[in-house]
């Protein structure tokens, strides 16, 4: 087996909010970790004991205000990168599909932008790798 190091883990949830025929987008500021100026979907951390959908649910109201409902989980993927606080660490991500409910968008600090994108232009963003799997498992792109 040889002598691994363990990387930390990280377990996520992240949200294909859909509206109509586009989906909810965010950007960070230009040197933001740990993608550069890309565009990326929603996440956020699991938390123990609670049920992964009502997390997700929870930390879009606190966090850009809008209500969204969960319609299905849809896939479980992974990455290794280097983490915000410039460790290297495996991510493991639940993939899992929402609707826009209601609200208007709260744009947060550290973000730039945070705006609907059409699922048909989507070729046209700088799409961080993980949500590029994911538009291609739903065949959003090719």
């Amino acid at each position: 087996m040889g002598n691994r190091i363990p990387i930390p883990l990280k377990l996520l949830i992240i949200g294909n909010i859909k509206k109509g025929d586009a989906i909810l987008m965010r950007k960070k500021f230009v040197g933001s970790k740990p993608y550069t100026e890309t565009w990326y979907l929603f996440g956020c951390d699991f938390v123990s004991g609670e049920e992964p959908m009502a997390i997700f649910v929870n930390f879009i109201k606190g966090s850009i205000g809008i209500d969204v409902a969960p319609v299905k989980s849809l896939f479980w993927d992974f990455e290794v990168k280097e983490d915000t606080d410039g460790v290297q660490k495996q991510f493991i991500y639940l993939d899992a599909e929402f609707e826009y409910v209601s609200g208007e968008i709260i744009v947060p600090e550290g973000l730039e932008k945070v705006e609907w994108a059409p699922i048909n232009q989507l070729q046209n963003f700088d799409i961080v790798p993980p949500s590029i799997k994911l538009f291609k498992k739903l065949q959003y792109l090719n």
